[in-house]
């Protein structure tokens, strides 16, 4: 029985996923899989190609990786200030996510959306001082900053 290298175009169960390369029978391939597009034979061009894809993907991923870190490591431990309106330690309205991403961005020119932001207690912050607030840069890259809030006595 010849074998021949083929590319899943779908997930097939009890075979492999999409993208995956196996070996299956000539005949499996050429009377099943190969008619109904549910895979592709690999050539020796089509796997350069993937191979090429591959490292191309890798490097991309190594570069998002890298820029990830160099965002981390400006950011760790950076103190932003905002004076606000309030009174008794209180503040009127509380800081939330859109001014700590502007502060961020007019600072560092780096911009962030809403939910990259977690702050204290998932909800504005309300009272004067010093708050941890960490900013998700990637689903496993974090960066911690704090935000000194006073009173604005105007």
């Amino acid at each position: 029985m010849k074998k021949i290298s083929i590319e899943l175009l779908q997930d097939v169960a009890h075979m492999g996923r999409k993208g995956d390369i196996i070996e299956v029978s000539s005949a499996q391939a050429r009377n099943s899989l190969i008619p109904k597009k549910i895979a592709i034979e690999v050539t020796p061009e089509r796997l350069k190609k993937l191979e090429q894809d591959k490292k191309r993907a890798q490097d991309q991923a190594r570069e998002r990786l890298e820029k990830a870190f160099d965002i981390q490591k400006t950011l760790e431990n950076q103190e932003f200030h905002f004076s606000l309106k309030g009174k008794n330690g209180k503040i009127f309205g509380g800081l939330g996510e859109h001014e700590i991403i502007s502060a961020i961005d007019k600072k560092f020119h780096i911009h962030f959306e809403k939910r990259d932001i977690k702050l204290p207690n998932k909800t504005h912050i309300k009272t004067t001082g010093r708050h941890l607030v960490y900013i998700h840069i990637t689903h496993d890259t974090i960066a911690k900053i704090f935000i000194e809030i006073t009173i604005d006595e105007k």
